[in-house]
């Protein structure tokens, strides 16, 4: 009995802090970029989309080579044409200039006519710019394809 209760306080501290975690949002000028990120990329507007990171921005995609700079990234994105993306950011720290967010997404869209979701982490570091807050790094990793 007093392991089952023990297991039981272990689950609920486990739930308690994730709902916790997930309840939390990115601080506002990072949640700003975060959305600015999705409602270009769901717009199809890679060009608005490469605006979003430093010039000099890496990003990091699974089992791929790095995409290094803006032009490389719209590039990239090109590929997801009539793709949709949700992203949800758990927290993130701020600096003075630079900081990073994290969170899940969800992307759906249709690949060779059959629909596909994909579900993942992401994570970002960024920098301010003259420009504003700005993506610097970005990696991300698939957990689960449906």
């Amino acid at each position: 009995m007093r392991r089952t209760l023990n297991s039981l306080a272990v689950s609920i501290a486990v739930l308690l802090s994730a709902s916790a975690l997930q309840a939390q949002r990115a601080p506002e000028p990072l949640q700003d970029l975060i959305d600015q990120w999705e409602a270009a990329f769901n717009a199809g507007n890679y060009e608005a989309l490469s605006r979003l990171y430093t010039t000099d921005a890496i990003r990091m995609p699974p089992g791929e080579d790095l995409i290094q700079g803006q032009e490389a990234i719209v590039q990239r994105n090109q590929q997801f044409a009539g793709f949709t993306i949700k992203l949800e950011a758990f927290s993130g720290l701020i600096g003075e200039a630079n900081g990073s967010t994290w969170g899940t997404y969800t992307l759906n869209g249709i690949v060779d006519g059959t629909p596909v979701t994909i579900e993942g982490r992401w994570m970002n570091a960024v920098k301010k710019t003259n420009d504003g807050w700005r993506i610097h790094r970005d990696i991300w990793h698939e957990m689960r394809r449906s």
